[in-house]
C-alpha cells in the first residue's frame, strides 16, 4: 500500500477569544448530563464541546458558523430551567448582544444596547440580567427573564468616560468594572443606589502607558474580588471595604483572564506571558487567610486570551485558549502535575475530501475553496483556489466523481462551478442557478447515478434537485445546464421534532452505488433513505454517538462510535436479526483493547481492499473484514451499545496478542493531527497531517529562562 503523506493543506483555524461552561461550579452536585464547554474564535464561529462524562473523549457536538469580519469576544450561557437548554449569549465587535439559536446555528435575536462597541459582558447569579461595558464608557443592563428570544433594556449605570474592558457581578446587587484608565469602578444595583457608582479604586501605573484592567474575577464565598491588568498585576480586593488586600506581581506581561474552581479557595490567571498561575488560599493564623502563589504552569504557545473553570462532585476541568488556536483542558485539582488535553482542530464534519478520478485533494474554509493535485510522480501542485465575495462562511462542499463539478453550500445559498482542467491549472467557471441561490445546506452531496444533488438543510430537512453531472468533459456541446424550473423534492426522515441541537445530522453519505443516502446525529439515530424508493427510515438508535460512517463496496454501512465500537450493517435489514452483517456478529464486541483505549474520537471510516480503516486526531487503524478475532462468550442476554438485545453477552477478550490476531489489526501513532485518511486508489492512500506547530502565528511572548 503506497501512502501519500499530505502536510501542504494549509487549513488553518483562529485563534480562540471566548470560553464559556454552560452550568457554574457546584462541587455538591454531579456533574449536569448537558454540561458544555462553548468556545468563541476570532472569526466569528462558535464550537459547542461536550465533555460526556469523560476525561479524554471531548466531543464537538455542534457549531455555529462565522464570517468574515465578525468576530466572539464574550460568551455568556444563563440556565434557569433545568427542564430548558441552557441559552447562550455572545458579543463580539459590535453594539449587539445576540442570543443563539443552536439548533439551526443562526442568531435567535440580536439586541442593540445603544451604546458604544461592546467589549465586556457579565451574567448576574440569578442568570437572569445581563450587563455589557462598552466603549464609551457605558455600563447597560438587560433583562433576559422572558425566556428564549427576550431581551429588554433595563438599565444604564451612572456614566463614566473610559472604556469598560472587564466586568464581573457580586450576586445581583453589584457591579464590578474594569477601564482602561487604571481604575475598577464599583455600581451598585440594589435598593436607592441602584445603577450608582459608589466606588472607584486604583491599579498600579505604567510609565510608558495607561494600566489597562484586562480581567476581573468575584470570590463571592471569600468576601473577595480579583484584578488583572496589564502591568502583569494580580490584586486581591476586599468586598466589604472596597480596598486592597494583596497583590502579586507574577506576571511578565498583560493578564487577560481569571478563573477559580466552586469553593472559591483556588483561582488562576493567565495572559500574554503564555503561563497560568494557580493562587490558593491558606491559613496564616487562627482567623486569618492569606492567599499565596501555588503554581505555574506552560502550556501554550502562545497568548491565552480565554480561560473557564467547571467543577462537580465528580469532575472539575479548567479550559484555556488563545493565539495557539487550541484549547487546552486540564483538572484543577492536579494541576501542578495531570498531562493536559488538547482538543483536536477537526471540524464538525470534515473540510477535506479527495476525488480519486483527478487525484484531486479539496480543502475548505471560511470563505475559501483550494484544490491540490496528486502527480503520478508524487509531486503535487495548487491547481485552483475560489474565494467567494460574500462574507458568509461555507458550510460544505462536494466534487462529482468526474471531478468536473464543484458545489458550494453555504446556510443561506448554493453555488455550483465547473471545473476546466487546463494545462497547469483548473479553470472554476461558475454554473448559474437562480434556483440554487436561493436554497442554503449545511451538508451537501453529488449522487451521479441518480443525477440528483441532495442538500440537507438547518432544520435537517433533505430536498433533492436534479442536476447531471456526468456529461463528457470532452464534447463542447454535451455540458450540463442547470434546469431553474425545477421543483425540489423533498424527502420525509422519520426524525423526531426536537429543539436539542444533538438530534442535529452530522454525518451525511451516499453509497457506492448511488441507492442509499445514511444520515447520523450524535443522539445516536442512524436513518437510511432508500433512493430507487425515496422511502426513509431509521436503521438503528444507538446508545453511543456515532462519529464516522460510510458504505462499502456492496452497500452495507461502517460505523464507527465515541465508544470506539465498530459496527457493519445491512441497511436493508432494519429491526431484523440480519442487521448485523457476519462480520459485525463476530467481531464488534471483540474489538481490541488496543483499539478501545485510543485517545480521542474517531474521525473516519472506510473500507478498501476488504480492510476497514479508522483515524482519529493521532492514529489509523484497519480490521481485517475477512478474519475474526478470538475470544470467549458468555451465553446470555446483553443490551448492546447500540441498544439491541441480542443473545451473546460481553465477551471475556484479550488483547489479542497471538500472531494470528496481529494480521486481524494493525495501529500505529506515526501520523500527527491527522485532518483525512481516505483511499485514492486500491493501492493508494492519502493522509493530511496538519501539525499546529506548522502554522503561521504571530510572535509569541519571550519568557525569561534561566540557563545552565
Amino acid at each position: 500500500m503506497e501512502i501519500h503523506r499530505c502536510r501542504f493543506i494549509d487549513f488553518t483555524p483562529e485563534s480562540v477569544t471566548s470560553l464559556a461552561f454552560t452550568h457554574a461550579s457546584n462541587a455538591e452536585e454531579p456533574t449536569p448530563k448537558n454540561l458544555s464547554l462553548a468556545v468563541g474564535r476570532a472569526d466569528g464561529s462558535i464550537e459547542i464541546w461536550n465533555p460526556r462524562h469523560s476525561n479524554s473523549r471531548w466531543l464537538l457536538e455542534n457549531t455555529v458558523t462565522g464570517g468574515s469580519g465578525r468576530s466572539v469576544e464574550c460568551l455568556l450561557w444563563s440556565v434557569t430551567n433545568v427542564f430548558h437548554e441552557p441559552r447562550l449569549f455572545s458579543t463580539g465587535g459590535s453594539t449587539f448582544l445576540t442570543e443563539w439559536d443552536l439548533k439551526r446555528g443562526i442568531p435567535l435575536i440580536n439586541h442593540d444596547c445603544n451604546a458604544g462597541v461592546i467589549w465586556s459582558c457579565a451574567i448576574n447569579k440569578s442568570q437572569n440580567k445581563i450587563a455589557v461595558g462598552c466603549e464609551d464608557g457605558s455600563v447597560s443592563v438587560v433583562d433576559i427573564s422572558g425566556g428564549p428570544g427576550s431581551i429588554e433594556h433595563e438599565a444604564i449605570l451612572q456614566r463614566q468616560q473610559n472604556r469598560v474592558l472587564s466586568l464581573c457581578w457580586i450576586g445581583d446587587d453589584m457591579i464590578i468594572g474594569g477601564c482602561a484608565d487604571g481604575r475598577i469602578r464599583c455600581w451598585s444595583y440594589k435598593g436607592d443606589d441602584k445603577g450608582r457608582l459608589v466606588q472607584t479604586l486604583r491599579v498600579d501605573k505604567s510609565k510608558t502607558e495607561s494600566t489597562l484592567v484586562w480581567s476581573v474575577l468575584a470570590l463571592p464565598s471569600t468576601g473577595q474580588f480579583v484584578s488583572g491588568d496589564s502591568t502583569g498585576s494580580i490584586k486581591i480586593w476586599d468586598l466589604k471595604h472596597l480596598a486592597l488586600q494583596q497583590s502579586f506581581a507574577v506576571h511578565e506581561a498583560d493578564v487577560l483572564c481569571l478563573s477559580a474552581d466552586a469553593s472559591g479557595s483556588h483561582f488562576f490567571s493567565a495572559g500574554v506571558d503564555r503561563k497560568i498561575f494557580d493562587f490558593s488560599l491558606t491559613k496564616a493564623g487562627k482567623s486569618i487567610s492569606k492567599w499565596v502563589n501555588a503554581t505555574n504552569r506552560l502550556l501554550h504557545g502562545n497568548d491565552i486570551r480565554a480561560m473557564a473553570s467547571f467543577q462537580s462532585k465528580t469532575h472539575d476541568w479548567l479550559a484555556s485558549g488563545g493565539v495557539e488556536r487550541l484549547v487546552v483542558v486540564i483538572s484543577m485539582e492536579g494541576f501542578s502535575s495531570n498531562i493536559p488535553l488538547k482538543f483536536p482542530i477537526n471540524q464538525l464534519t470534515s473540510n477535506v475530501l479527495v476525488n480519486r478520478c483527478k487525484r484531486f485533494i479539496i480543502m475548505w474554509q471560511r470563505q475559501e475553496v483550494k484544490i491540490w493535485k496528486l502527480k503520478e510522480d508524487k509531486t503535487k501542485k495548487l491547481v485552483a483556489k475560489l474565494v467567494l465575495s460574500d462574507p458568509e462562511s461555507i458550510t460544505s462542499v462536494d466534487i462529482s466523481q468526474n471531478g468536473r463539478y464543484l458545489v458550494v453550500a453555504r446556510v443561506s445559498t448554493v453555488r455550483l462551478f465547473e471545473l476546466i482542467e487546463l494545462e497547469k491549472k483548473v479553470q472554476v467557471v461558475k454554473v448559474g442557478s437562480s434556483l440554487l441561490s436561493q436554497l442554503g445546506a449545511k451538508l451537501i452531496r453529488f449522487v451521479e447515478s441518480k443525477k440528483l444533488l441532495l442538500l440537507c438543510s438547518i432544520d435537517n430537512e433533505i430536498t433533492s434537485v436534479q442536476f447531471n453531472s456526468e456529461d463528457d468533459e470532452d464534447n463542447e456541446e454535451d455540458i450540463s445546464e442547470f434546469d431553474d424550473s425545477q421543483k425540489p423534492e423533498e424527502y420525509d426522515i422519520p426524525s423526531p421534532v426536537s429543539s436539542d441541537y444533538r438530534t442535529n445530522f452530522t454525518q451525511f453519505v451516499i453509497s457506492k452505488r448511488g441507492k442509499y443516502a445514511a444520515l447520523s446525529n450524535y443522539d445516536g439515530s442512524i436513518y437510511i433513505m432508500n433512493l430507487n424508493t425515496k422511502v426513509s427510515s431509521r436503521l438503528v438508535k444507538m446508545n453511543d454517538s456515532p462519529t464516522a460512517l460510510n458504505f462499502t463496496a456492496i452497500d452495507t454501512l461502517l460505523v464507527a462510535t465515541l465508544a470506539h465500537k465498530i459496527y457493519e450493517f445491512n441497511v436493508n435489514k432494519a429491526g431484523t436479526a440480519d442487521l448485523y452483517t457476519k462480520w459485525s456478529k463476530k467481531n464488534s464486541e471483540l474489538i481490541p483493547n488496543q483499539f478501545t483505549k485510543l485517545l480521542g474520537q474517531p474521525f473516519g471510516i472506510f473500507e478498501n481492499s476488504g480492510k476497514f480503516w479508522v483515524y482519529g486526531t493521532n492514529w489509523i487503524c484497519f480490521f481485517d473484514s475477512e478474519k475474526n478475532f478470538s475470544g470467549v462468550i458468555k451465553q446470555g442476554k446483553k443490551r448492546a451499545a447500540n441498544g439491541i438485545v441480542t443473545n451473546n453477552s460481553s465477551p471475556n477478550v484479550e488483547d489479542n496478542k497471538d500472531s494470528t490476531d496481529r494480521k486481524k489489526f494493525w495501529q500505529t501513532n506515526d501520523y500527527k493531527s491527522l485532518l483525512l485518511v481516505d483511499s485514492l486508489s486500491e493501492y493508494e492512500l492519502v493522509v493530511v497531517e496538519r501539525p499546529v506547530e506548522e502554522m503561521s502565528s504571530v510572535p509569541a511572548f519571550g519568557v525569561s529562562r534561566i540557563s545552565l
